[in-house]
């Protein structure tokens, strides 16, 4: 028996990806994509808890004892189709554009936790869906920091006034995805509700819900 992730639903598992998942289980260890041009380290194509990943080296290859290089795969990246060429171009990442014309400073494209991005001085720019950071090039790099700097909330739909205050509930486009807001109380919206079907008195629900759930206590210092 095997776990999957959370971004590997059932109905997209194909055979060489069902196999890559046991062998790792089992400990049979994992084939090789390819090795590294440049190293002849392997490259593996492995699946973690949060998605399928490269993998550059083995754990403590050479006796060094460190963790291994690994990347995430971009949404749109099939583990059974990755080709090495891809897979060492995730592993190039960050990589430099170029030089800001302004400041003179580099501009990187790379790979974080909320997915690709583009920084320059300190300052960051998540790539829209059309963007893709293995081949985005430096004109594009500054369009995007020429833009205003999204709102880490954004306001998605208004629903209604709450019965009790009259106060707006709305939903907004959080850091960690669409949430519910009224006042101070926010509610995550459930994965398998859409922000178009939710109603109000749906809403009302999750806030009620998060009202009377307990609150975390805080560690001791």
């Amino acid at each position: 028996r095997v776990s999957l992730p959370d971004s590997l639903p059932p109905g997209d598992l194909v055979d060489e990806e069902i196999q890559r998942l046991l062998s790792q289980k089992t400990g049979g260890g994992p084939t090789p994509l390819g090795y590294h041009p440049d190293t002849g380290e392997p490259i593996f194509i492995l699946v973690g808890p949060y998605g399928p990943y490269v993998q550059l080296g083995t754990n403590g290859e050479n006796g060094s004892g460190s963790k291994p290089r690994r990347v995430s795969l971009l949404k749109n990246m099939k583990p059974s189709e990755i080709t090495l060429e891809q897979a060492v171009a995730l592993l190039q990442l960050p990589r430099v554009l170029g030089r800001h014309p302004e400041t003179g400073k580099e501009i990187e494209a790379g790979m974080g936790r909320f997915g690709p991005f583009i920084r320059h001085d300190g300052e960051y720019r998540s790539l829209p869906k059309e963007d893709d950071v293995l081949t985005i090039g430096l004109h594009r790099a500054l369009e995007l920091l020429a833009q205003q700097k999204k709102s880490r909330t954004e306001l998605i739909r208004e629903l209604g006034p709450h019965p009790q205050d009259g106060e707006p509930v709305a939903v907004y486009e959080g850091r960690y995805g669409p949430f519910v807001k009224h006042g101070k109380v926010n509610a995550a919206l459930p994965k398998d509700v859409s922000v178009e079907a939710l109603t109000l008195e749906a809403a009302l629900q999750l806030l009620t819900a998060k009202k009377s759930s307990p609150k975390r206590k805080k560690g001791k210092k």
